[in-house]
């Protein structure tokens, strides 16, 4: 697309800088947090090459659709079935039926290049679910293949003689109107993965390649363009991060970057120099196949590491990614440019054939919930505890909360007896915990009722929202426990359990299975000591006999026991390996809450507050088995049977400490 005499080498140093910040960003995300706006680059880059392809041959007479499509998919194809065929081998050998579902649904999707549909149903590009996805990159080439449906039908309407001459003003109304559109919608997922509120980017591009500017007409004109456009994508990598709210408005400044820096090259002055640099064009001669598999090789790595891995470790995936990139751009990408154009649509339907591979494949990884059959027996099992060993009422109390009668959460209560005397109220940990309170309640003859909503921390007047904004009904069902807990004068006990931590929205983010949410009050931020208290005193004052018992946050570890022991059996690894984690980052993500919870109760009567971290890390390592057994289902929330088996200890001091309070 970019040989013969219009070649421009410095469009190639941008593909370097393009790919380079994106594998950075992936890589070591603390040293470009913005990097990943190194899309953004490539989508301005795209948008201005296949405009003025397209226009040229439209004013020239000798467009051909099939010729265009044609040599789209010479392009695209090859290394892209490659990779993702690779992946999804490297995959079934790797990942456990949970994870390889998801990543044969990315496959099947990659297959139609409508992966950045599928991950609009996520949380969101930087959700931890969807960073576990081997094949998560390729959403922005199917935002790039979805452009190019419909922006060569736009160009031949706008290309029609009434049109032609304004059709670089019209494209600029596009811009606009794609840009505005990105930014009303900038709550939701739609604006990061949808063609809509991306197109703008391309068109950034594209109405250069119209003309709308003409080219530089001197060389300091066309240096201090390249500049500060150089200065204005350096900005955004530095400056810009995860939290941001992004696309948008946000993205203009590296997409206005990108266009000086094409513009500035686009007349006798060739472009900045750097970008000219044989090592640099090298780059962004193979960066296509750099995108394709650095994300792949860091994701399934770190899922056979079951830890962050090591900054060697990245470093050499990246040289691996390197490596693959420059023989596939050789043998693969090179292979298949070139060839015969007549007879386009039979020959396009042959070069789009090898499509319909990843499509079958990761259909049969799908709707076969991750081939559980390739495993040996031992793995399943062990898999299978992320399943099994969870809280037996789970279903009813937790999935279907919002569909259960009172009665059908109450456990070791008495035929006819009204209330309860513990209630548990929380999210998914309070959940997770349940089966232990049970036990330790009903050994005391007490009956014990479990209220817990995804997401909803057991606090009153705060709302939670999703990293998109998506606001969660906590309020209004907080309000129902707090009038539950005013009536039930059998209640004895209040436990209070949930995922602290996650409400802090606060570094470090490590956990593969947390959203990001933040917690608001009246509309505004707000930390957790001061709805925690705020919670304690509305239940005091409604019942100042009540006893509240808050157990601290669980020890987020850094891989998930169950599918570390199955992986370790099905490859044949040391399962010594997914016994315990380094506490640094547990701690450092635990801490920050316990103290909040600290603050919250301090001086404070009939409440206590119990920490699993005490229990759980000793001596630099956080445990994840006991007597080699998992005490996790997943990551960070209990198994059914850690439960049983830590949490009456720990409501054991709790209890004591209640009945016998320090003077």
């Amino acid at each position: 697309m970019d040989t013969g005499q219009d070649y421009r080498r410095d469009i190639d140093g941008l593909r370097a800088v393009a790919v380079g910040a994106i594998v950075i960003h992936h890589a070591f995300p603390s040293l470009l947090p913005g990097g990943f706006v190194g899309v953004d680059v490539f989508f301005v880059i795209s948008g201005y090459l296949i405009t003025r392809i397209i226009a040229e041959a439209r004013d020239a007479g000798s467009f051909s659709w099939g010729g265009f499509y044609l040599r789209r998919a010479r392009r695209i194809v090859p290394a892209y079935v490659l990779v993702v065929l690779v992946t999804a081998a490297l995959a079934a050998w790797i990942q456990m039926p949970r994870l390889l579902a998801m990543t044969g649904a990315a496959t099947a999707a990659s297959g139609l290049f409508a992966a950045n549909i599928l991950f609009t149903q996520t949380a969101g590009y930087f959700a931890p679910g969807a960073q576990q996805n081997p094949l998560l990159h390729l959403w922005s080439l199917g935002v790039e293949e979805q452009f190019y449906l419909v922006w060569p039908a736009l160009i031949a309407l706008l290309s029609l003689k009434p049109l032609r001459g304004a059709r670089a003003t019209l494209a600029l109304v596009l811009l606009v109107g794609s840009l505005v559109l990105a930014q009303t919608t900038i709550a939701s997922n739609w604006a990061f993965f949808g063609l809509p509120m991306r197109a703008w980017e391309f068109l950034a591009g594209g109405v250069l390649a119209l003309g709308l500017v003409e080219p530089p007409q001197d060389r300091t004109t066309a240096r201090l363009a390249g500049i500060i456009g150089g200065l204005a994508i350096a900005g955004s990598l530095i400056w810009l991060n995860e939290a941001s709210a992004f696309p948008g408005l946000s993205a203009v400044p590296v997409c206005l970057g990108t266009a000086l820096l094409v513009w500035s090259g686009s007349g006798a002055f060739q472009g900045l120099a750097p970008l000219r640099w044989a090592p640099v064009v090298g780059l962004g001669k193979v960066s296509y196949s750099l995108y394709l598999w650095h994300w792949p090789l860091l994701v399934l790595a770190a899922d056979v590491a079951q830890q962050p891995l090591t900054p060697f470790q990245r470093l050499g995936l990246v040289g691996l990614a390197l490596i693959l990139a420059i023989l596939s751009w050789r043998f693969v990408e090179q292979s298949f440019r070139r060839g015969p154009t007549d007879r386009p649509w039979r020959r396009l339907g042959l070069m789009l054939l090898p499509l319909l591979v990843p499509i079958a494949v990761g259909a049969l990884l799908f709707f076969s919930h991750g081939l559980p059959g390739r495993l040996s027996p031992t793995a399943k099992a062990l898999a299978d505890l992320e399943e099994t060993d969870v809280n037996p009422a789970r279903q009813v109390c937790f999935e279907n909360a919002r569909k259960a009668k009172p009665e059908d959460c109450r456990f070791g209560a008495t035929s006819g007896g009204e209330g309860d005397e513990v209630l548990v109220w929380g999210d998914s940990h309070a959940d997770a915990v349940t089966p232990g309170v049970a036990d330790w309640a009903m050994a005391r003859g007490w009956s014990v009722r479990e209220v817990a909503r995804g997401g909803c921390p057991p606090l009153v007047g705060v709302s939670v929202r999703t990293m998109y904004r998506f606001k969660l009904e906590c309020a209004a069902a907080a309000d129902q426990v707090l009038a539950a807990i005013t009536s039930d004068k059998r209640l004895k006990l209040v436990v209070l359990a949930a995922r602290w931590p996650l409400y802090r929205d606060a570094p470090p983010f490590y956990d593969v299975n947390s959203p990001r949410v933040t917690m608001e009050v009246g509309g505004k931020r707000t930390g957790l000591a001061g709805p925690l208290g705020r919670t304690l005193r509305a239940i005091a004052q409604r019942r100042p006999d009540l006893r509240v018992l808050i157990i601290g946050p669980v020890p987020e570890l850094t891989l998930g026991a169950p599918e570390c022991l199955g992986q370790s059996a099905q490859l044949g690894l040391k399962p010594g390996r997914c016994a315990s984690v380094d506490a640094e980052a547990p701690l450092s993500r635990a801490g920050p809450a316990e103290d909040a919870i600290r603050a919250a109760i301090q001086d404070r009567r009939g409440v206590v507050a119990v920490f699993p971290s005490q229990t759980l890390c000793v001596n630099g390592r956080c445990q994840a088995m006991m007597d080699g057994e998992p005490i996790y289902f997943d990551d960070d929330h209990l198994s059914a049977s850690g439960a049983r088996r830590l949490v009456p200890a720990w409501l054991d001091v709790g209890w004591q400490a209640l009945e016998h309070p320090r003077p």
